[in-house]
């Protein structure tokens, strides 16, 4: 069985649970780990996720991470750097990371094109993966369109209490909470977080064997009536306390692809809000397709979960879907930027058997 050696970039709450995945996959060897604080730089993998010893320290050296021989890089910080993202590339190293690009070809070709460029020269593949983008958003509503002939609408909903979440860069650069509405409306982060949901938009379309023609975007908010406590700090009274995307894409035959996002600091009440949504439902996520066969199809985590450990499974299933493709991306015919249609299907990992059918 062939071990792929694997460096895990950046250890956040993303990175922390891909770090656990890569040390617990049997087919997988940690050989290294980029870090960003004076705190964790030289501790053992290990003692950063409060494992057992791994015999691997962490760094903040780029240069020592991208001197390291290994086969693949699960790339986690926000914000990303493409300049580096390519560095890794051009180094010989695959690359695996939850931030854009998922299908960057109509949104972003020039990062397309860099990212294409690099993977050639190294000799190697990328591929975004994660949650949402990443899962939701694309590889599970194409799945189940293969129960359908028309399709009308295919509508993927993330609804979320945000309140425990504990990524300070994505509660207020990216879900503006605790802004003030002339902040979100001017927040240069908009723009990039369009570009990120259209992506995954194209991608249904284009394992639909279509194109989208016409793009839409929507967004509203609700303010606090209170100070909300997270786990980011105080959300003052009079800032956003929900913030609700909706990106909208129609494909040339009529097929309206949308992405929403309904993200807030209150329990399905609202009580802490100055008005009501009508949210359709608590934490999780919704795939409505609605055609020929009308199908919802909801994935969520157990009611007797907290709300803390809805929120830290959450985040666990974008670090371990990121581990779990490593082989795939290794293996795949390249170089190039492989996305979930170049694929095969992704699955845990709890073993090494490999059966021969032949024999």
């Amino acid at each position: 069985m062939q071990e792929y050696r694997v460096i895990q970039w950046a250890t956040g709450v993303v990175g922390s649970a891909s770090l656990r995945g890569i040390i617990r996959n049997p087919k997988l060897k940690l050989v290294g780990v980029k870090v960003y604080s004076d705190e964790k730089d030289g501790l053992d993998a290990g003692d950063i996720i409060a494992a057992e010893k791994t015999g691997v320290l962490a760094t903040k050296d780029v240069e020592e991470i991208l001197t390291l021989d290994a086969d693949c890089v699960i790339y986690c910080p926000l914000p990303w750097d493409l300049d580096e993202m390519c560095r890794l590339l051009e180094s010989g190293k695959h690359l695996i990371t939850p931030c854009p690009y998922w299908y960057p070809f109509k949104q972003n070709p020039e990062a397309a094109a860099s990212l294409e460029a690099a993977c050639k020269k190294g000799n190697v593949n990328m591929h975004a993966s994660g949650c949402n983008p990443g899962g939701i958003a694309e590889r599970f509503p194409l799945t189940f369109t293969g129960w359908c002939n028309q399709i009308d609408r295919i509508t993927m909903t993330e609804c979320g209490d945000c309140r425990t979440y504990s990524s300070e860069g994505v509660m207020r650069d990216v879900m503006n909470m605790g802004r003030t509405p002339e902040e979100a409306d001017n927040n240069p982060f908009k723009e990039y977080l369009a570009k990120s949901w259209y992506e995954p938009i194209d991608m249904v379309a284009e394992g639909l064997g279509s194109e989208v023609v016409s793009y839409e975007a929507e967004h509203n908010y609700i303010l606090a009536n209170q100070p909300i406590e997270t786990a980011v700090g105080i959300v003052e009274e009079g800032t956003i306390a929900l913030n609700h995307y909706r990106h909208i894409g129609k494909t040339r035959e009529g097929t309206e692809i949308v992405q929403e996002q309904i993200w807030y600091l209150d329990d399905i009440e609202q009580t802490r809000l100055q008005s009501k949504m009508d949210i359709p439902r608590e934490s999780g996520w919704r795939i409505k397709i609605e055609g020929d066969v009308n199908l919802n199809i909801d994935i969520d985590f157990p009611p007797d979960l907290t709300q803390d450990e809805r929120v830290a499974q959450g985040l666990s299933t974008t670090g371990f879907h990121l581990v779990n493709a490593v082989p795939l991306v290794c293996e795949a015919e390249g170089p190039g930027i492989k996305t979930f249609l170049d694929l095969p299907m992704i699955t845990g990992t709890m073993g090494t058997h490999v059966t021969d059918r032949n024999s």
